[in-house]
């Protein structure tokens, strides 16, 4: 098997709690956003060392990652993803209109 990777992009809107401000009305206080980027791995036999990862080496970058091993006759193939560390941007810069 070869290993396939497909890069991508995650986005997480950050909020406060939603705000009562009349009977049934809410207001949502925004403060920016985070775009993560993200690899996913439908097949590979390497996985993430520890010194990858934000706060474990000089090199770290990355917030997450979760494989799981396929069902191969050797055991040496997995799926999964990593998730780097996110850049902060103002919400207006984003266009979700793909």
């Amino acid at each position: 098997m070869a290993e396939e990777v497909y890069r991508g992009q995650q986005y997480k809107l950050r909020a406060s709690a939603p705000m009562p401000v009349a009977q049934g009305y809410f207001v949502l206080h925004t403060f920016g956003a985070e775009i993560n980027d993200i690899d996913i791995y439908t097949c590979t036999q390497s996985l993430p060392a520890s010194h990858d990862f934000r706060g474990q080496g000089l090199d770290g970058g990355l917030i997450s990652a979760s494989f799981s091993r396929l069902g191969d006759r050797t055991g040496n193939y997995y799926q999964g993803r990593k998730v780097y560390s996110p850049q902060y941007i103002d919400e207006d810069e984003l266009d979700f209109n793909f």
